[in-house]
């Protein structure tokens, strides 16, 4: 099968969850003998090659007409003025309504080069995000199935936010206008279809991990817990920041170590002068430095209020975590709740410093619910079969 998929993430350069699950489908697919093709049309700033090849999967990065080493520095002030006064001026959108077009005539030319079947694209585009009016996605001349990852919508709506009328407007359209619509989670499934009020039949096949990394001979450290995530309320992250004052006073030797970009102040404006020491910062770290911090850690903490699938999660449990997880939205999709991880409320700062501190005080249940957690992962979410799944899904679509 020839496939395209279109990620505006596509590793390497700073990516989110919907980045990595499709460049592990990508490559899985390779191996599996597909064509595959990744394209994008990439948020300013992005940088990285505009073409290249990984792992035989070929990607093409399309850029805003706008777009310069000008916006390089993501996280500088004037950058961020920039873009907002390009986006309040409307200047970024009629920009984006051209780069749409021409995507659009690339994209084509990828379809005939590389004889597309079928392509897949996210719920959640970039783009949405700068557009005052209505600028839906182009049309293809081949079947589009979208997979729902967690959009824009999606994830306002789950905080109880409002969005402006025209991302709630494209978004519905572009799931409307596609041919079939497959989710990461039941879950995220069905709050989008009741968000959106969509009523045909949404697919579930669940993100995939490749399982096939080496054992890691670092020996783990029984006190060091980790975060992985960016550092914003959705992820729980100033949750998990109050409960470690708690674990802190009852576990002073206990580390809990952060991975992820965001507002560092922010989160140590909650810890309180004892717990300040015992955390330490990583920020956005590669795949690789990642499951480095992850083998070398015993516990995994991810107290989420939104989520669609938690990739972060099964990464944990992969290199040996044993996972504390939000018990909301696809929390239980994931973790059996005292089989393969513990299931906590967000909510409750209590319960997230209880159940830390009972992996930390009994260091055998921890090792169980992490030798379970691995079981789990590689029986329900290696990437092989996730691949075969969306495979078949995809021959069903080509077949009406």
């Amino acid at each position: 099968m020839n496939i395209l998929y279109l990620c505006d993430e596509y590793p390497p350069g700073q990516h989110g969850g919907i980045g990595t699950a499709v460049c592990l489908l990508a490559r899985q697919m390779k191996r599996l003998g597909h064509t595959v093709v990744v394209a994008g049309l990439y948020p300013l700033g992005y940088g990285e090659e505009d073409e290249f090849t990984d792992e035989g999967v070929k990607v093409y990065r399309f850029r805003l007409g706008l777009d310069s080493k000008w916006f390089k520095d993501q996280q500088s002030l004037k950058v961020s003025i920039g873009k907002r006064l390009l986006k309040d001026s409307g200047i970024l959108q009629r920009d984006i309504e051209k780069s749409l077009a021409r995507y659009q005539n690339a994209l084509e030319q990828i379809i005939k080069k590389y004889r597309i079947e079928l392509v897949e694209m996210p719920d959640y585009n970039d783009y949405v995000k700068f557009c005052h009016s209505f600028v839906p996605f182009p049309r293809l001349s081949v079947p589009v199935v979208m997979k729902l990852h967690g959009s824009i919508t999606y994830f306002a709506r789950e905080a109880n936010q409002k969005i402006p009328s025209a991302w709630f407007k494209i978004e519905q359209a572009n799931l409307n206008q596609a041919v079939a619509v497959i989710s990461v989670s039941r879950y995220t499934a069905d709050k989008s279809a009741s968000y959106f009020s969509y009523s045909k039949k949404i697919g579930i096949i669940h993100n995939g991990i490749n399982t096939d990394i080496p054992d890691s001979v670092v020996s783990k450290n029984p006190l060091q817990v980790v975060f992985t995530g960016s550092l914003v309320k959705k992820k729980g992250i100033y949750q998990l920041a109050k409960a470690w004052n708690m674990v802190n006073s009852k576990s002073p030797d206990a580390r809990l170590l952060i991975l992820g970009k965001g507002d560092q102040e922010k989160v140590i404006g909650l810890l309180n002068d004892g717990a300040k020491s015992t955390v330490l910062f990583k920020g956005y770290v590669p795949s690789g430095e990642l499951f480095s911090y992850l083998s070398e850690s015993s516990i995994g903490v991810f107290p989420s209020y939104s989520e669609s699938f938690g990739l972060a999660v099964l990464e944990a449990m992969l290199c040996g975590n044993a996972v504390i997880n939000s018990k909301r939205t696809a929390g239980p999709e994931l973790i059996d709740d005292r089989e393969n991880g513990l299931l906590i409320d967000p909510d409750n700062i209590e319960q997230i410093a209880t159940a830390i501190l009972y992996l930390l005080d009994n260091p055998g249940i921890c090792a169980e619910l992490a030798k379970n957690g691995v079981q789990k992962v590689k029986a329900c979410f290696g990437i092989n079969n996730i691949a075969i799944q969306n495979l078949q899904f995809y021959n069903r679509i080509l077949n009406g």
